[in-house]
């Protein structure tokens, strides 16, 4: 699935002010107004073969990303927040490839990513990690508008102790032929607070390979009974699970990091 990592690894960080630490395979501009509602905008633009850190550290709360991709990359996005509003609006071009790995550690956020796969070939694996402890909402909106491209998202959550909410849509056009549209999300509910899916495909062409899947639910009791019976303690047993489940498919050692410390902070 994920593309080889490149020798570089670039690095982007947006606290208080911006901190840029690219190199020449990518485009870096940033505007703390940038329209008439003053939302601030950060602009990506990859030119080369690279990989990306971003880390959104929580000091704004409301922001719009726009990241335009030229050429194949990995993409890390790591973002802290108390409470932010945030839209991705992701341009792939050139029959690039893009893989895109992201962890949320927030407490309430509305969040939307739009994807245009705007040539022939163009490709996006997106996955997506999240430990809810109060309030999270996520719309995508996947626009294939090109033949012979790719998207396969996949969003896992564990919601502890808030409700987790999810909107996907793919769109496939009339005439826009040989396209893969793929959707998997599942919420792991720990609560008994309502989480939603709310999966869907408007696919105007026949051929094409579109499928989705939503789970919401709690863990296997087989799962949890074999752990117990193996003389794991409950609270052991649900810190192995959760970690099985989320850091699953992720590719950033820090990232990675990250996401162990949360879990063993609150399930220990």
């Amino acid at each position: 699935m994920s593309l080889r990592k490149w020798l570089v690894m670039n690095k982007i960080v947006l606290d208080k002010e911006l901190k840029d630490y690219t190199n020449s395979d990518i485009e870096v501009s940033y505007q703390k107004q940038s329209d008439l509602l003053n939302i601030p905008c950060l602009s990506i633009k990859v030119n080369n073969k690279t990989d990306l850190l971003l880390e959104l550290n929580g000091y704004i709360d409301k922001i719009n990303i726009d990241i335009v991709i030229n050429c194949d990359c990995n993409i890390y996005i790591d973002c802290t927040s108390d409470d932010m509003k945030i839209k991705y609006h992701y341009s792939i071009n050139n029959s690039s490839k893009c893989n895109v790995y992201k962890y949320n550690q927030v407490n309430h956020i509305n969040e939307m990513c739009v994807v245009d796969l705007d040539s022939i070939g163009s490709d996006i694996e997106y996955i997506f990690k999240s430990i809810c402890t109060y309030k999270e909402n996520y719309d995508y909106v996947i626009n294939h508008n090109c033949q012979n491209t790719i998207s396969n998202i996949t969003n896992n959550g564990v919601n502890k102790s808030g409700a987790m909410n999810i909107q996907i849509s793919g769109y496939i056009p009339k005439n826009i032929i040989g396209c893969t549209c793929n959707q998997n999300n599942r919420i792991i509910n720990l609560t008994n607070n309502k989480c939603e899916i709310r999966p869907n495909l408007y696919i105007d062409c026949d051929d094409v390979n579109a499928n989705h899947s939503a789970l919401i639910g709690k863990f296997d009791d087989n799962e949890m009974f074999y752990l117990n019976s193996r003389g794991i303690s409950e609270i052991d047993a649900t810190n192995l699970l959760i970690k099985g489940f989320i850091l699953n498919g992720m590719e950033n050692e820090d990232i990675l990091k990250k996401i162990t410390k949360d879990i063993d902070k609150y399930w220990r």
